[in-house]
């Protein structure tokens, strides 16, 4: 990670130093910008009401559970063997079931906040890009990665080019009989 920034870096000053035109460089702060746009703070107050909804859901099923384990525990003298494990049976059915919601409530928020950042975060590279070419910027930074590059930096054109180019061909195996 660390080699990666550094290489980034020295492509910026040796991009620089090679460039007649002066390096603008800019930085996002996604988190703040994640944090602050209607868009994310609406997503979030959607989940938070399904949240509070799925919770509501699983205190319902504990209670359920609570109330047949006291049942069954009042009542557990008084039963046959057959009939203390079916409802023994029942109780730990109960419970994985409970487990099972939990676990797919949990899996179907993390999937929707998912979605929701994923649709955020393309717009906000698409804007970023946008702000990057009006602005003249020649690169934009976040904390994590590069978000936009000016194209009189970007060298894929060359190095895609030079690769065509190349003499090189590819290594083919050959399977050993």
């Amino acid at each position: 990670m660390m080699r990666q920034w550094f290489l980034g870096v020295m492509l910026l000053v040796l991009a620089g130093m090679a460039s007649a035109s002066p390096m603008k460089i800019g930085f996002v702060d996604l988190d703040k910008a994640l944090r602050e746009l209607p868009e994310a703070q609406a997503g979030a107050a959607n989940l938070n009401k399904q949240v509070e909804a799925k919770q509501k859901s699983i205190e319902a099923k504990r209670q359920q559970i609570d109330t047949f384990q006291k049942t069954l525990e009042k009542d557990f003298p008084h039963l046959s063997n057959t009939q203390r494990q079916d409802r023994e049976a029942q109780l730990q059915n109960m419970i994985l079931s409970l487990q099972q919601f939990q676990q797919q409530a949990q899996d179907s928020l993390n999937y929707q906040r998912n979605q929701i950042l994923k649709n955020i975060q393309k717009q906000l590279v698409k804007v970023v890009s946008q702000i990057g070419r009006a602005g003249h910027y020649t690169v934009i930074l976040n904390d994590k990665s590069v978000l936009y590059v000016s194209g009189a930096i970007d060298l894929t054109g060359q190095v895609v080019a030079a690769m065509k180019n190349s003499a090189v061909q590819p290594v083919v195996t050959k399977n050993k009989p």
